[in-house]
């Protein structure tokens, strides 16, 4: 299978009289316990024909991660938050970085241009009645709530996107997550295909030769390659 450039280098930031640009920014956990949840977040969207923007997506050493969060949010005409990590961690304290995503992404749409203005957000949590409690300020949202269930992810996500960056209907969550299990089980396979060990397409550590073989597997899909554009 031909490897595509999922890894090549993102697009400069759109004007404001563009239309939407399938961009998906996520703001999500990274750590081994939401593997799972991640790699049904990064599914969901792909299949769905958008492009997943994450702060994975570079290794430049000399970027600062403040400006790239800016960035990529600016960028992206959608924001997925998921708010699973605020509790505190083996050194006592809670995790704000999540949290402090979200709030870039509102101020963006709040105070931003024509285009920034017109930005979605989708925010989800693992627990119900858990956001009031240290975020209140977002009281009156509800979030919607996965249980750390990735087939509730990608429910939510298909939810919210509803329609693929065309406007055309998505299939139901159900066809979905299959999809979704059977590219599970494809990895090893597609990985030696693409001469990469299992580590190397792991994808948080391996982030971009993943979202290589995640992108060859949906276009590869009877019905979905047309919504890359192919």
């Amino acid at each position: 299978m031909a490897r595509a450039a999922a890894g090549k280098a993102p697009r400069e930031p759109v004007c404001e009289a563009e239309g939407p640009n399938g961009d998906v920014f996520i703001n999500c956990p990274f750590d081994d316990d939401y593997l799972a949840c991640f790699e049904a977040l990064l599914f969901a969207i792909t299949i769905s024909g958008y492009r997943v923007r994450c702060a994975l997506e570079e290794s430049d050493g000399g970027d600062i991660r403040f400006s790239k969060l800016c960035r990529l949010i600016e960028d992206s005409d959608d924001t997925i938050h998921d708010l699973s990590r605020t509790e505190a961690g083996a050194s006592g304290l809670p995790r704000f970085n999540m949290p402090f995503e979200l709030g870039l992404a509102i101020g963006a749409r709040q105070y931003g241009g024509e285009r920034q203005r017109t930005k979605r957000a989708c925010i989800m949590v693992a627990l119900d009645y858990a956001l009031p409690r240290y975020l209140s300020d977002l009281a009156g949202s509800d979030p919607s709530v996965h249980r750390t269930d990735p087939h509730e992810v990608i429910r939510i996500v298909l939810g919210h996107l509803h329609r693929t960056p065309s406007g055309r209907g998505l299939p139901g969550a159900a066809h979905m997550i299959e999809l979704f299990e059977r590219f599970r089980g494809d990895v090893p396979f597609l990985a030696r295909q693409a001469r990469l060990t299992v580590e190397e397409v792991h994808a948080r550590l391996g982030y971009r030769n993943y979202m290589d073989l995640l992108r060859g597997f949906c276009e590869a899909m009877p019905g979905v390659a047309s919504r890359f554009g192919n």
